[in-house]
C-alpha cells in the first residue's frame, strides 16, 4: 500500500484573487484521493518539505528569502517537482511617477521590469523573469511539444488571460506557446511590436527534479487591487474555463508522477 502524495501549495502576494486560485487548485487536487495538500500564504514552510512530492506556487510580488529560495532549490535538486503559475516570477517596482491610470487602475508610476537583483536564485530556479503584460484578451494557445506527458493528446485551445512578456533565464523545454503583440498599459516597456512564439508552459530540469512554469492564470477579485484602487473590476481570467482546468489537471498528474 502506497502512502499519500503530499503537495505544498503557496498562494499569496498582491493584486490577484488568491482565494479563487486556491479553491480551484484544491478542488482539482481533491479529484485524486492520494493527494494531501498543505497550504501557505508565503514561503515560510518551504524549509520543511521532507516527505513532500511537489510544491505549487500561485503568487505575485512575493519572494522567498535567500534561505527559503535555497530550500526550494535543494528540494527540487533532490528529486522534487515545482509548478509555478502566473506572477510567481514577478517582482513589482514602480518608477518615481508621475501617477497614471492604466487599465482603470491608478498606479504611482510605470511598472518596471523585474530587476535582476530581485531573488536571483529563485528566478534562476523558475527559469524566467517577468517584464510586462498586455491587457487581458483571448489567447490562442498552441501545443508546441506533444511528446511530454502533460501535453500528450492535448489540442490547441483558447483562454482569456493576460499575455505575459518574460525574460528567459537558462534553458527549458517549451510545451505551449502563444503569439501576441501590442501595448502593455502602465509598463515602462509599454509597446511590443514583435510576436515570436512566447512560452505559455515550459519544463526545466534542476538536479534530479523538475520545474514547470506557466504565465497563465490571471484573476482579480473586487478588493484585490488595494491600495491602488478601492474596488476593482472582477476578472476570473481562465479559472472557470474548461481548457485551463484541463491543463491544470494534466500538470497535477505530472506532479504525482503520472
Amino acid at each position: 500500500m502506497t502512502g499519500p502524495v503530499r503537495i505544498h501549495l503557496v498562494t499569496g502576494g498582491k493584486y490577484h484573487d488568491f482565494d479563487l486560485a486556491r479553491l480551484v487548485l484544491l478542488n482539482l487536487m481533491a479529484q485524486d484521493e492520494r493527494i494531501r495538500v498543505r497550504c501557505g500564504n508565503d514561503f515560510r514552510d518551504v524549509g520543511d518539505l521532507a516527505g513532500f512530492a511537489a510544491v505549487v506556487l500561485y503568487t505575485c510580488d512575493l519572494m522567498p528569502s535567500e534561505a527559503e529560495a535555497q530550500a526550494l532549490a535543494d528540494f527540487v535538486s533532490a528529486g522534487g517537482k515545482l509548478f509555478a503559475l502566473h506572477g510567481a516570477n514577478a517582482g513589482l517596482e514602480f518608477t518615481d511617477g508621475p501617477e497614471i491610470v492604466a487599465s482603470g487602475v491608478r498606479i504611482p508610476g510605470l511598472v518596471k521590469p523585474t530587476a535582476e537583483t530581485v531573488a536571483p536564485a529563485f528566478m534562476e530556479l523558475l527559469g524566467s523573469r517577468f517584464v510586462a503584460h498586455l491587457a487581458g484578451q483571448p489567447m490562442h494557445i498552441h501545443v508546441e511539444d506533444a511528446d511530454h506527458p502533460i501535453t500528450a493528446g492535448l489540442a490547441d485551445f483558447t483562454v482569456t488571460d493576460e499575455p505575459y512578456i518574460a525574460e528567459p533565464l537558462g534553458e527549458y523545454r517549451t510545451l505551449l506557446t502563444a503569439r501576441y503583440k501590442g501595448e502593455a498599459p502602465g509598463y515602462l516597456l509599454g509597446q511590443w511590436d514583435d510576436d515570436p512564439p512566447r512560452p505559455q508552459l515550459y519544463i526545466r530540469e534542476h538536479g534530479r527534479g523538475e520545474v514547470a512554469y506557466s504565465p497563465l492564470g490571471h484573476a482579480c477579485g473586487r478588493y484585490d487591487a488595494r491600495p491602488l484602487m478601492d474596488e476593482a473590476p472582477i476578472a476570473r481570467g481562465p479559472w472557470d474555463e474548461v481548457p485551463f482546468q484541463d491543463l491544470l489537471r494534466r500538470c497535477i498528474a505530472w506532479l504525482v508522477g503520472e
